[in-house]
């Protein structure tokens, strides 16, 4: 990895979340194809979304032009026709989509508001539409009565020459013998059955299916003609005719329900729908775009306010307008193919404003004066100004936040919702990066510059402690709720088994987790459209009654202009598709307009898209969730699931161009690794993860290489018997092998007759390897005698049946990851003494905090927790903590990763600790995340130059003046020989601010005691000989950007929320810094050197500080010891893994 890489990465990450402008291809140039979580997880913030590529829905495939998906069955789950049309149908994908069959309006996605329930064949779609027949006569009251205000707008409203409520009464006449009660079941069928998106926005449910049909076949027509031509007034005039609706009922209805769905698709996925009124009481299309109007009443519901009601109460899609007018054009090309009815049809009523797309967590705040002008950008967001940047966020405040990241089963020990700084952060580069800008969002301080508009201490300091009170909220709700299904459909529904005995029931535990997670959508929805009717949710809430933002104790309310605060949506969104994992279920919840919501069972478990709910959600629903296994992960969300390339899903269009990438079958110089390595056979059963199925395979001897063939060219060069033999197999093909002198190894098939079978599942993989090559003298296939499949009941025995040596333990539903250097769902297995007297890679990299050595390895979530403590003979190694395969590799990697923790100690004693005194900074061994261990010695420090691009950059004088200044506080408490207060230091120091001393006293040695006065760290102390020159000494201020860039696989980039602008003052401590820059000095301040002293008398390496000497003692080893110590090269990625 670069420097450059890492620079224009941290770059475009930071661009893109403080609303800052950057130029995103000069990453890309430098990126070429994604080989890392890293960059995967940044392009994933800072790309849009591609569309989504949909199938027409008026021409079924030719089946003599089809391609057969890999996985026929799980592509055709769900669709249940063959012939689809506009009029009966809802949007499909085609079957090149890249999320799969998965997008916003696909059943069981669990994203579209109007499909909620489609899955088990009840679609709130319908009985919206039902609902509505009961407020037909007051609409068209309401009809009238607005009319002259939408006058100047008839051609793209409509004027209806006649109501709903007359279609109804036509379409109620033609089931006469029917009561009504019949009539609305006869109803709900057809509706269900029969009846598409289209149908739905252009109104057409009291028409008959034949009529629905040409009502699509003239709306087709119509697109083909000129706008106002003779031939488009001709097909209005046919419209009553042929199909029983007018074009001006069609228009309106489109006007009355499109609406909403378009603000639906635009608004950020963690924002409710409009609380707000449009500010221009005379607007002639105020009664439509937004659900609210202004009127001498006040604000009230809207005119089409039912047909925004679905929505309001869901999380946004967080698309532009764009992407769904494309998903438009391609499931219904013939109407929307570019012509004027399509754009008409999207474009006829601007969408801008926060009354138009999304809605305040605050609305009676946001209602007030102040709401709407000075500090709107406080209790609201304008979306308007940077939707992409709300979107960005969104992904944090109402996703990763709440570890929708994660797959169910993996949430035990991750907690509940995160608020930076986190442990699983402080752990982890990327972590570090962003908890050193912002919390949850939030600049740490008030940085010089403008932030983005969107982004202020203001808005993320109350909707930081907001969220975390709605959190709490909605497990509230869960727990109310909870009590109803326990009484009405029995606890199992949602906690499985009462028997202890059949804990162990995986499918039963599955079930039970997606009914928890059902649950959790219920009360999301519950708290969004009913408020917490109990009172049981006081919190603080925003008040701008007296002009200035304060706070005042109240409830959560419904999502309406009257209430003080709306629950956000967290598990009711319209990107589930993107944040969702596959989970089956059989709780089923519904509301009704009477009683609120409901629950009920289906008779089978149905599979849906679920948001995943975290471990403080689970836990007081099921306290004993974390004895009952359930189903693993078998995929990402599809937000983080690659393409061919490595991309994510969300990412546009990056492809390099043919010349520069072959996505078929080529592999670069690296040879992916496993990623754990184990020593002892009971640490397999610890192993968290991965799928249970595994292939076990004894691990060659010899030299790794990729062998290709291609034609009769072999490559590499092998010896010509094993060529031969090669060269006589059909088909090309490339073979992951070890050469052993005259004998050839194949451990896997990466290519199969010119296929790419790397991205098949290694099972796949491994039985056309036994079934289609066979093995020769020379050439050795895998066989049953050195490779076998096995379960995790049978992995102990299937080891046992083979001779003692290495072996690869791989997960059998593994791709072969191209240009990755470790795979976090392999593992290397020491079966015998001497390999598990090895050292072997990968190394850790190394932090300390305090008394505490974090050993993070790469591609691996959780890190080895190494507490040191100290006694009268210096520093020494007290507990290990993680898991114990991991926790046995750093205890045999000793001798490599303690030279640096002495390092640290050291050189980062101001920040990282005092040595086992518990400091609270962090100091890390690597400053880009790679697996490469400090050098235990450095002879010059650099001079720093402040970094020539970023977003934001401070002000040279400000730099000078805190400087200054804080040099200044530094002499005056030194001079006093005490602790000092504020007021005290301000006197002593001009200029000085209580603020100052907050935002950069730890920067410069500067505490806080505990009686608010303000002390040097002893620390820093020790290392500055004078501190009456201290403004001459070139003190290393801790930089605000983390130096390292990296990502921590766990919780991905796309996931990290917006803040402020960010102030760059140390180059050389950031990945800002320019690599290539030749022009910098060197002063003279040298680094102690670590000196080795081994000893007889120690049983594990001590370290000691003596003067300005750094001594590691460690024990003296026998022989045969100190020869496996030198098979080790750390700083060199070898075979012997």
């Amino acid at each position: 990895m670069s420097d450059e890489l890492v620079r224009r990465r941290t770059e475009t990450l930071l661009s893109a979340l403080t609303g800052a402008d950057y130029d995103i291809d000069l990453y890309k140039e430098e990126l070429g194809v994604v080989d890392s979580p890293q960059d995967a997880a940044t392009l994933a913030v800072a790309s849009d979304p591609p569309p989504y590529s949909m199938r027409d829905l008026d021409n079924p495939m030719d089946p003599s032009t089809m391609v057969i998906p890999q996985d026929m069955n799980a592509y055709l789950s769900g669709h249940t026709k063959i012939s689809t049309s506009y009029a009966g149908d809802w949007p499909e994908a085609d079957i090149d989509n890249r999320f799969g069959k998965h997008h916003p309006f696909h059943p069981e996605s669990n994203s579209c508001p109007l499909l909620h329930g489609a899955v088990h064949g009840s679609p709130m779609y319908a009985e919206h539409i039902l609902g509505f027949i009961n407020q037909l006569g007051d609409n068209r009251e309401a009809e009238r009565r607005i009319r002259n205000d939408v006058r100047p707008i008839f051609d793209i409203m409509g004027d209806p020459t006649e109501s709903m409520l007359d279609l109804y009464n036509i379409d109620r006449s033609r089931f006469g013998e029917l009561s009504d009660e019949g009539y609305i079941e006869n109803k709900k069928t057809e509706l269900t059955n029969d009846f598409g998106l289209l149908s739905y926005l252009f109104g057409l449910e009291y028409q008959t299916s034949q009529q629905r049909d040409s009502f699509m076949d003239l709306m087709s027509r119509l697109g083909e003609t000129e706008d106002g031509s003779p031939e488009a007034k001709t097909i209005y005039n046919k419209l009553a005719e042929k199909t029983g609706v007018s074009w001006g009922r069609a228009l309106r209805n489109w006007r009355d329900r499109f609406t909403p769905l378009a603000s639906w698709w635009m608004r950020p996925a963690d924002k409710s729908g409009p609380v707000e009124a449009g500010a221009d009481a005379s607007a002639p299309d105020r009664h439509h775009n937004s659900p609210w109007n202004l009127s001498e009443e006040g604000i009230v519901p809207n005119h089409n306010h039912h047909w925004w009601q679905p929505f309001l109460y869901w999380g946004g899609v967080g698309r532009d307008i764009g992407s769904l007018k494309t998903m438009f054009s391609e499931s219904y090309s013939k109407i929307f193919n570019g012509s004027w009815l399509g754009d008409m049809l999207f474009d006829g009523i601007p969408l801008m404003g926060r009354h138009s797309i999304a809605g305040s967590h605050f609305p009676m705040a946001a209602n007030t004066e102040a709401g709407q002008g000075e500090l709107a950008g406080v209790v609201s967001s304008d979306s308007m100004s940077d939707l992409d940047f709300e979107r960005k966020r969104a992904n944090w405040s109402g996703a990763a936040s709440f570890h929708h990241h994660l797959h169910p089963s993996e949430i035990q020990s991750q907690g509940s919702m995160m608020e930076i700084p986190h442990s699983a952060y402080m752990i982890a580069p990327f972590g570090r990066a962003m908890m050193n800008v912002g919390e949850h969002g939030a600049p740490l301080a008030q940085f010089i510059g403008m932030s983005h508009p969107n982004s202020n201490p203001d808005y993320h300091k109350l909707h930081n402690s907001f969220f975390a009170e709605a959190d709490k909220a909605l497990t509230r709700e869960a727990m109310r709720l909870a009590g109803i299904v326990n009484q009405q459909l029995g606890s199992e529904v949602l906690i499985g088994s009462l028997s202890e005995d059949a804990w162990s029931d995986v499918e039963a535990n599955t079930i039970a987790r997606g009914n928890i997670q059902q649950l959790m959508v219920a009360a999301n929805y519950s708290l969004m459209k009913y408020g917490d009717a109990g009172g049981h949710s006081v919190m603080p809430l925003a008040d701008l009654s007296s002009g200035q933002l304060s706070s005042q104790d109240g409830t959560l309310g419904p999502v309406a202009p009257t209430s003080m605060g709306v629950v956000p949506p967290i598990f009711n969104t319209g990107n589930t598709d993107a944040w969702g994992h596959r989970m089956p279920a059989t709780l089923i919840w519904s509301d009704d307009p009477t009683t609120g919501i409901t629950f009920s069972l289906a008779e089978q478990p149905f599979t849906i898209m679920q948001r995943t709910a975290h471990e403080g959600h689970v836990r007081m629903i099921d306290p004993a969730y974390s004895k009952k296994p359930i189903q693993t992960k078998d995929e990402d969300i599809r937000l983080l699931t690659s393409n061919h390339m490595g991309y994510p899903s969300l990412v546009t269009d990056l492809h390099k161009s043919d010349d520069d990438y072959e996505p078929t079958g080529v592999f670069g110089k690296k040879l992916i690794t496993p990623a754990h390595v184990v020593k002892d056979i009971d640490d397999l059963t610890t192993l968290k993860g991965f799928s249970g199925d595994w292939i076990v395979q004894h691990k060659p001897s010899g030299d790794r290489m990729l062998i290709e063939k291609r034609g009769k060219s072999i490559e590499p060069r092998v010896p010509n018997t094993i060529s031969k033999d090669l060269k006589d197999m059909k088909g090309d093909f490339t073979l992951d092998a070890y050469l052993d002198d005259e004998t050839l190894n194949v451990v896997d098939l990466l290519v199969h007759k010119g296929t790419d079978l790397s991205f098949e599942p290694l099972e796949d993989r491994i039985n056309v390897l036994r079934t289609l090559y066979h093995s020769t003298d020379n050439i050795h296939f895998p066989a049953p005698s050195n490779c076998v499949n096995s379960d995790d009941e049978g992995l102990v025995k299937a080891i046992a049946s083979f001779d003692r040596g290495e072996f690869l333990i791989r997960d059998a539903t593994s791709t072969f990851i191209k240009e990755k250097e470790l795979h976090p769902k392999w593992v290397l297995f020491a079966n015998d003494d001497i390999s598990k007297s090895k050292i072997y890679p990968p190394l850790p990299e190394v932090m300390v905090k305090g008394n505490t050595v974090i050993l993070e390895y790469p591609e691996i979530l959780s890190p080895v927790k190494v507490m040191l403590a100290k006694d009268d003979d210096g520093i020494y190694i007290d507990t290990y903590e993680g898991q114990p395969h991991l926790v046995k590799q750093a205890q045999s990697q000793e001798v490599l990763w303690t030279p640096p923790v002495a390092f640290l100690l050291k050189e980062g004693g101001a920040g990282g600790g005092d040595g086992g005194g518990g400091g609270t900074g962090m100091v890390s061994s690597t400053t880009e995340g790679t697996y490469q261990p400090v050098h235990s010695v450095a002879t010059k420090r650099k001079k720093r130059k402040l970094v020539e691009k970023a977003p934001a950059i401070i002000d040279d004088d400000e730099e000078d003046s805190v400087h200054h200044m804080m040099g200044h506080v530094r002499e005056a408490i030194d001079d006093a020989e005490e602790s000092l207060s504020s007021e005290e230091l301000e006197e002593k120091v001009e200029g000085l601010k209580h603020d100052h001393l907050l935002r950069f006293g730890g920067e410069y040695g500067i505490e806080q005691t505990e009686d608010n006065k303000w002390t040097l760290n002893e620390a820093i102390d020790d290392d500055i000989a004078d501190t009456t020159v201290v403004e001459k000494f070139a003190f290393p201020r801790m930089n605000r950007a983390s130096a390292d860039g990296g990502a921590w696989s766990g919780m991905q980039a796309d996931i990290t929320a917006p803040m402020g602008a960010t102030e760059i003052t140390d180059e050389n401590n950031t990945t800002f810094a320019d690599p290539k820059n030749e022009d910098r000095e060197a002063d003279e301040i040298e680094i102690p050197n670590l000196k080795l002293a081994p000893a007889s008398d120690v049983e594990q390496p001590q370290i000691e500080f003596e003067g300005e000497k750094v001594i590691m003692r460690i024990p003296i080893k026998e022989k045969n010891e100190k020869n496996a110590d030198l098979e080790a090269q750390p700083t060199i990625r070898t075979d012997s893994v």
